[in-house]
């Protein structure tokens, strides 16, 4: 090996060390925020909101649209549970605003925290999509606002991008 070839592989080294101590980990100054902003969506129109379900991504504007009509707006108290383990999947939700709880019973055992839900997420998708009960309780830990969408609507909009 000549000396070249030695201080070429120092500096790639030297470099790789520089740069990997440089953006090894994010400075505090670029996340301000502990969670990322809560959006308001109670502005946007129902059909736009609707189109940003990860399900609902191919559906077309007009499919959007008559899912929109059928679709209510709903207040939910902090405590008021949305969805059941194990009941029926009949609706799926969008929210608005708030903050919700998913939680899951093994066996008839106290239920299991899962995560958090805020504005922008949506759940209750595959219950309607493979006709079962329900996966996860679902309940209001911060008065909200959630759009219910009908089980048999959400799925005709889905047969609109084909």
């Amino acid at each position: 090996m000549s000396v070249t070839d030695n201080d070429t592989r120092t500096s790639t080294r030297s470099w790789y060390r520089r740069a990997h101590s440089g953006f090894g980990k994010p400075h505090d100054a670029l996340m301000p925020y502990a969670h990322p902003p809560i959006l308001d969506h109670s502005s946007k129109p129902v059909a736009a909101l609707l189109g940003t379900i990860p399900s609902l991504r191919f559906v077309t504007p007009a499919g959007l649209h008559t899912l929109a009509d059928t679709t209510q707006r709903q207040s939910v108290n902090a405590g008021e549970v949305i969805t059941r383990q194990g009941e029926r999947s009949d609706d799926v939700f969008f929210i608005l605003d708030g903050r919700f709880e998913v939680s899951i019973s093994h066996f008839g055992e106290t239920p299991d925290f899962i995560r958090s839900l805020r504005a922008g997420a949506s759940f209750g998708e595959l219950g309607v999509l493979y006709a079962v009960p329900r996966t996860a309780t679902v309940c209001c830990a911060e008065r909200g606002e959630v759009l219910r969408i009908p089980g048999d609507a959400f799925l005709e909009a889905l047969e609109t991008w084909r």
